[in-house]
């Protein structure tokens, strides 16, 4: 399929659950997007703005033909969590290495980076620390980049969404009360926050990051309008999903630690994740609101009973 390279977006992790509502914003705004996909759809789509190619971001060559055309590339591969497959350093380190080296092969100008709230170079988490090697690749680059750190993203069919969905109907550990990590020796004290942050909203800044010089060479954090605890989160899901109310317990972070060093089949986090929620992720979104007039993230309660129908539990 030809295309114009003035229009052609290239997405990494286009088919997950933030790579999908971003090739949706990217049709919305008159572009072309050209998905990296490992494992190729059975038949290209009919929308004919849409367009798959096969590759992986571990695989250079792949990546360099898949480049060919595009005039941007917006990079959303990453994982949280580490399998015998792949590790946090080849998903975030290694990837983002590939894919600024097949952009500037390619004269691909324009870059647009996912990266994590909380990346930082003295992060305890893996996870965070990766995140924060390949903000620094990036930053390196001689392209025209723009990062983005996102905390939680929720929507539908979102993994977030997915398990507290489980929780609620009783489907997934701990089967019997929505869980959250929290300090003290029950696990009721110091109680961490979290600014949740719908998918939408991550994927009309990524796409208008395109558009506006203002976001070049900038890093932005985002999340949602609200800054909240845990158990005060898992209380907007309580009441919008049907069915009886469930309790919301902490699990205490020691007692979370100690599992995570022997991982049962079935447990629902690791060591990575523990610490995480062990720091507050929340932002300021003052840079945010400055170089993207108009912008206005929705909030959780609000958003939470707009998708809830679409999830299949209504």
């Amino acid at each position: 399929m030809q295309t114009d390279k003035k229009d052609t977006i290239l997405v990494t992790g286009g088919t997950g659950f933030v790579g999908q509502s971003v090739v949706r914003r990217l049709l919305q705004s008159g572009r072309q997007a050209r998905i990296l996909a490992r494992k190729m759809p059975l038949r290209q789509p009919d929308n004919t703005s849409v367009e798959f190619r096969h590759g992986n971001v571990l695989e250079p060559q792949s990546l360099e033909m898949a480049m060919q055309g595009c005039a941007g590339v917006i990079h959303l591969v990453g994982i949280i969590r580490e399998t015998r497959h792949q590790s946090f350093v080849q998903a975030h380190v290694q990837a983002t290495e590939n894919v600024l080296q097949a952009a500037r092969a390619a004269g691909v100008g324009r870059y647009i980076h996912m990266s994590a709230l909380g990346a930082r170079e003295n992060a305890r988490a893996e996870y965070h620390k990766t995140k924060w090697r390949a903000e620094q690749l990036v930053q390196a680059s001689s392209l025209n980049w723009t990062i983005f750190r996102p905390g939680l993203i929720h929507g539908p069919q979102g993994e977030f969404t997915t398990m507290v969905v489980q929780w609620h109907a009783g489907k997934a550990p701990p089967f019997f009360f929505m869980p959250y990590f929290g300090g003290g020796l029950l696990g009721q004290q110091a109680v961490t926050r979290v600014q949740p942050v719908l998918v939408d909203d991550v994927a009309e800044l990524f796409v208008r990051a395109l558009e506006t010089t203002k976001s070049e060479h900038q890093t932005y954090e985002l999340g949602g309008p609200d800054q909240m605890t845990w158990p005060q989160m898992l209380e907007v899901f309580n009441t919008a999903l049907p069915g009886p109310r469930r309790a919301i317990l902490g699990i205490p972070f020691w007692l979370a630690t100690a599992l995570s060093m022997f991982p049962l089949p079935g447990l629902p986090f690791n060591r990575d994740q523990v610490m995480m929620a062990g720091e507050d992720s929340v932002c300021d979104l003052s840079a945010l609101t400055r170089d993207f007039p108009g912008f206005v993230p929705r909030k959780l309660e609000t958003s939470v009973r707009e998708y809830i129908k679409s999830i299949g539990v209504i």
